[in-house]
């Protein structure tokens, strides 16, 4: 049962600045964060977003805490996390980040040298802060095998403690960031398929399978 449920969802790609007008990032639109919002939305949870860089409009009528770094999602995510019921994890947050960011714009007539370190890994922390939350993974791999990918997935629940993962190759057709269908693994103690399919139908079968869980 969603309906009265705490939840937050995290969406878009987080920004890494290299200075003050450069930065890496990735292609993640936010549409399957904002499917899993309307959804949540339509089943009467109580709904916090918080948004990196998406390519879509957000409704007014969500709770929404901007942010842009994954220091930042990090940061706000745990302040919160204590006080919800389930936490979907639908951002694309950068794996690294630069060691030392310039606060001026570096001159574009040398080569540059980008040191990178790892940024922390959020859903790692989430379950030493709320034990009891219900959490929700994705982890997007490209061009493996359907069982390399329930492994990656099945590493995360072994490593962050997560409920459910859902995965996908991003190297599929139709199936790359920003596009409006994708065909998904939900991952757990089993393996539900959902072939090809819209994003607001794949946010309907993963909150059918969070309902039953809790």
């Amino acid at each position: 049962m969603i309906k009265g449920k705490k939840i937050l969802i995290s969406l878009g790609g987080t920004y890494e600045p290299i200075d003050s007008v450069r930065g890496i990032t990735n292609k993640s639109s936010g549409k399957m964060g904002l499917a899993l919002a309307r959804e949540a939305y339509i089943r009467g949870a109580d709904l916090t977003l918080v948004v990196a860089k998406v390519s879509v409009e957000i409704p007014s009528v969500f709770n929404v805490i901007h942010v842009e770094t994954s220091n930042e999602m990090n940061d706000v995510i745990l302040d919160l996390i204590s006080d919800f019921d389930i936490f979907i994890s639908a951002a694309a947050v950068s794996d690294f980040e630069f060691r030392k960011k310039s606060d001026n714009k570096i001159d574009s007539s040398s080569s540059l040298f980008l040191n990178l370190k790892p940024t922390t890994k959020i859903i790692r922390q989430i379950k030493k802060i709320n034990p009891d939350i219900f959490l929700v993974g994705f982890k997007a791999e490209f061009n493996i095998s359907k069982s390399e990918m329930i492994e990656c997935a099945r590493r995360q629940i072994e490593n962050a403690g997560t409920d459910l993962v859902v995965a996908n190759d991003i190297s599929n057709d139709n199936c790359h960031f920003g596009s409006d269908k994708n065909e998904v693994l939900l991952v757990d103690e089993d393996v539900l398929t959902i072939p090809l399919a819209s994003k607001r139908e794949i946010a309907k079968c993963i909150f059918d399978v969070i309902s039953k869980k809790l």
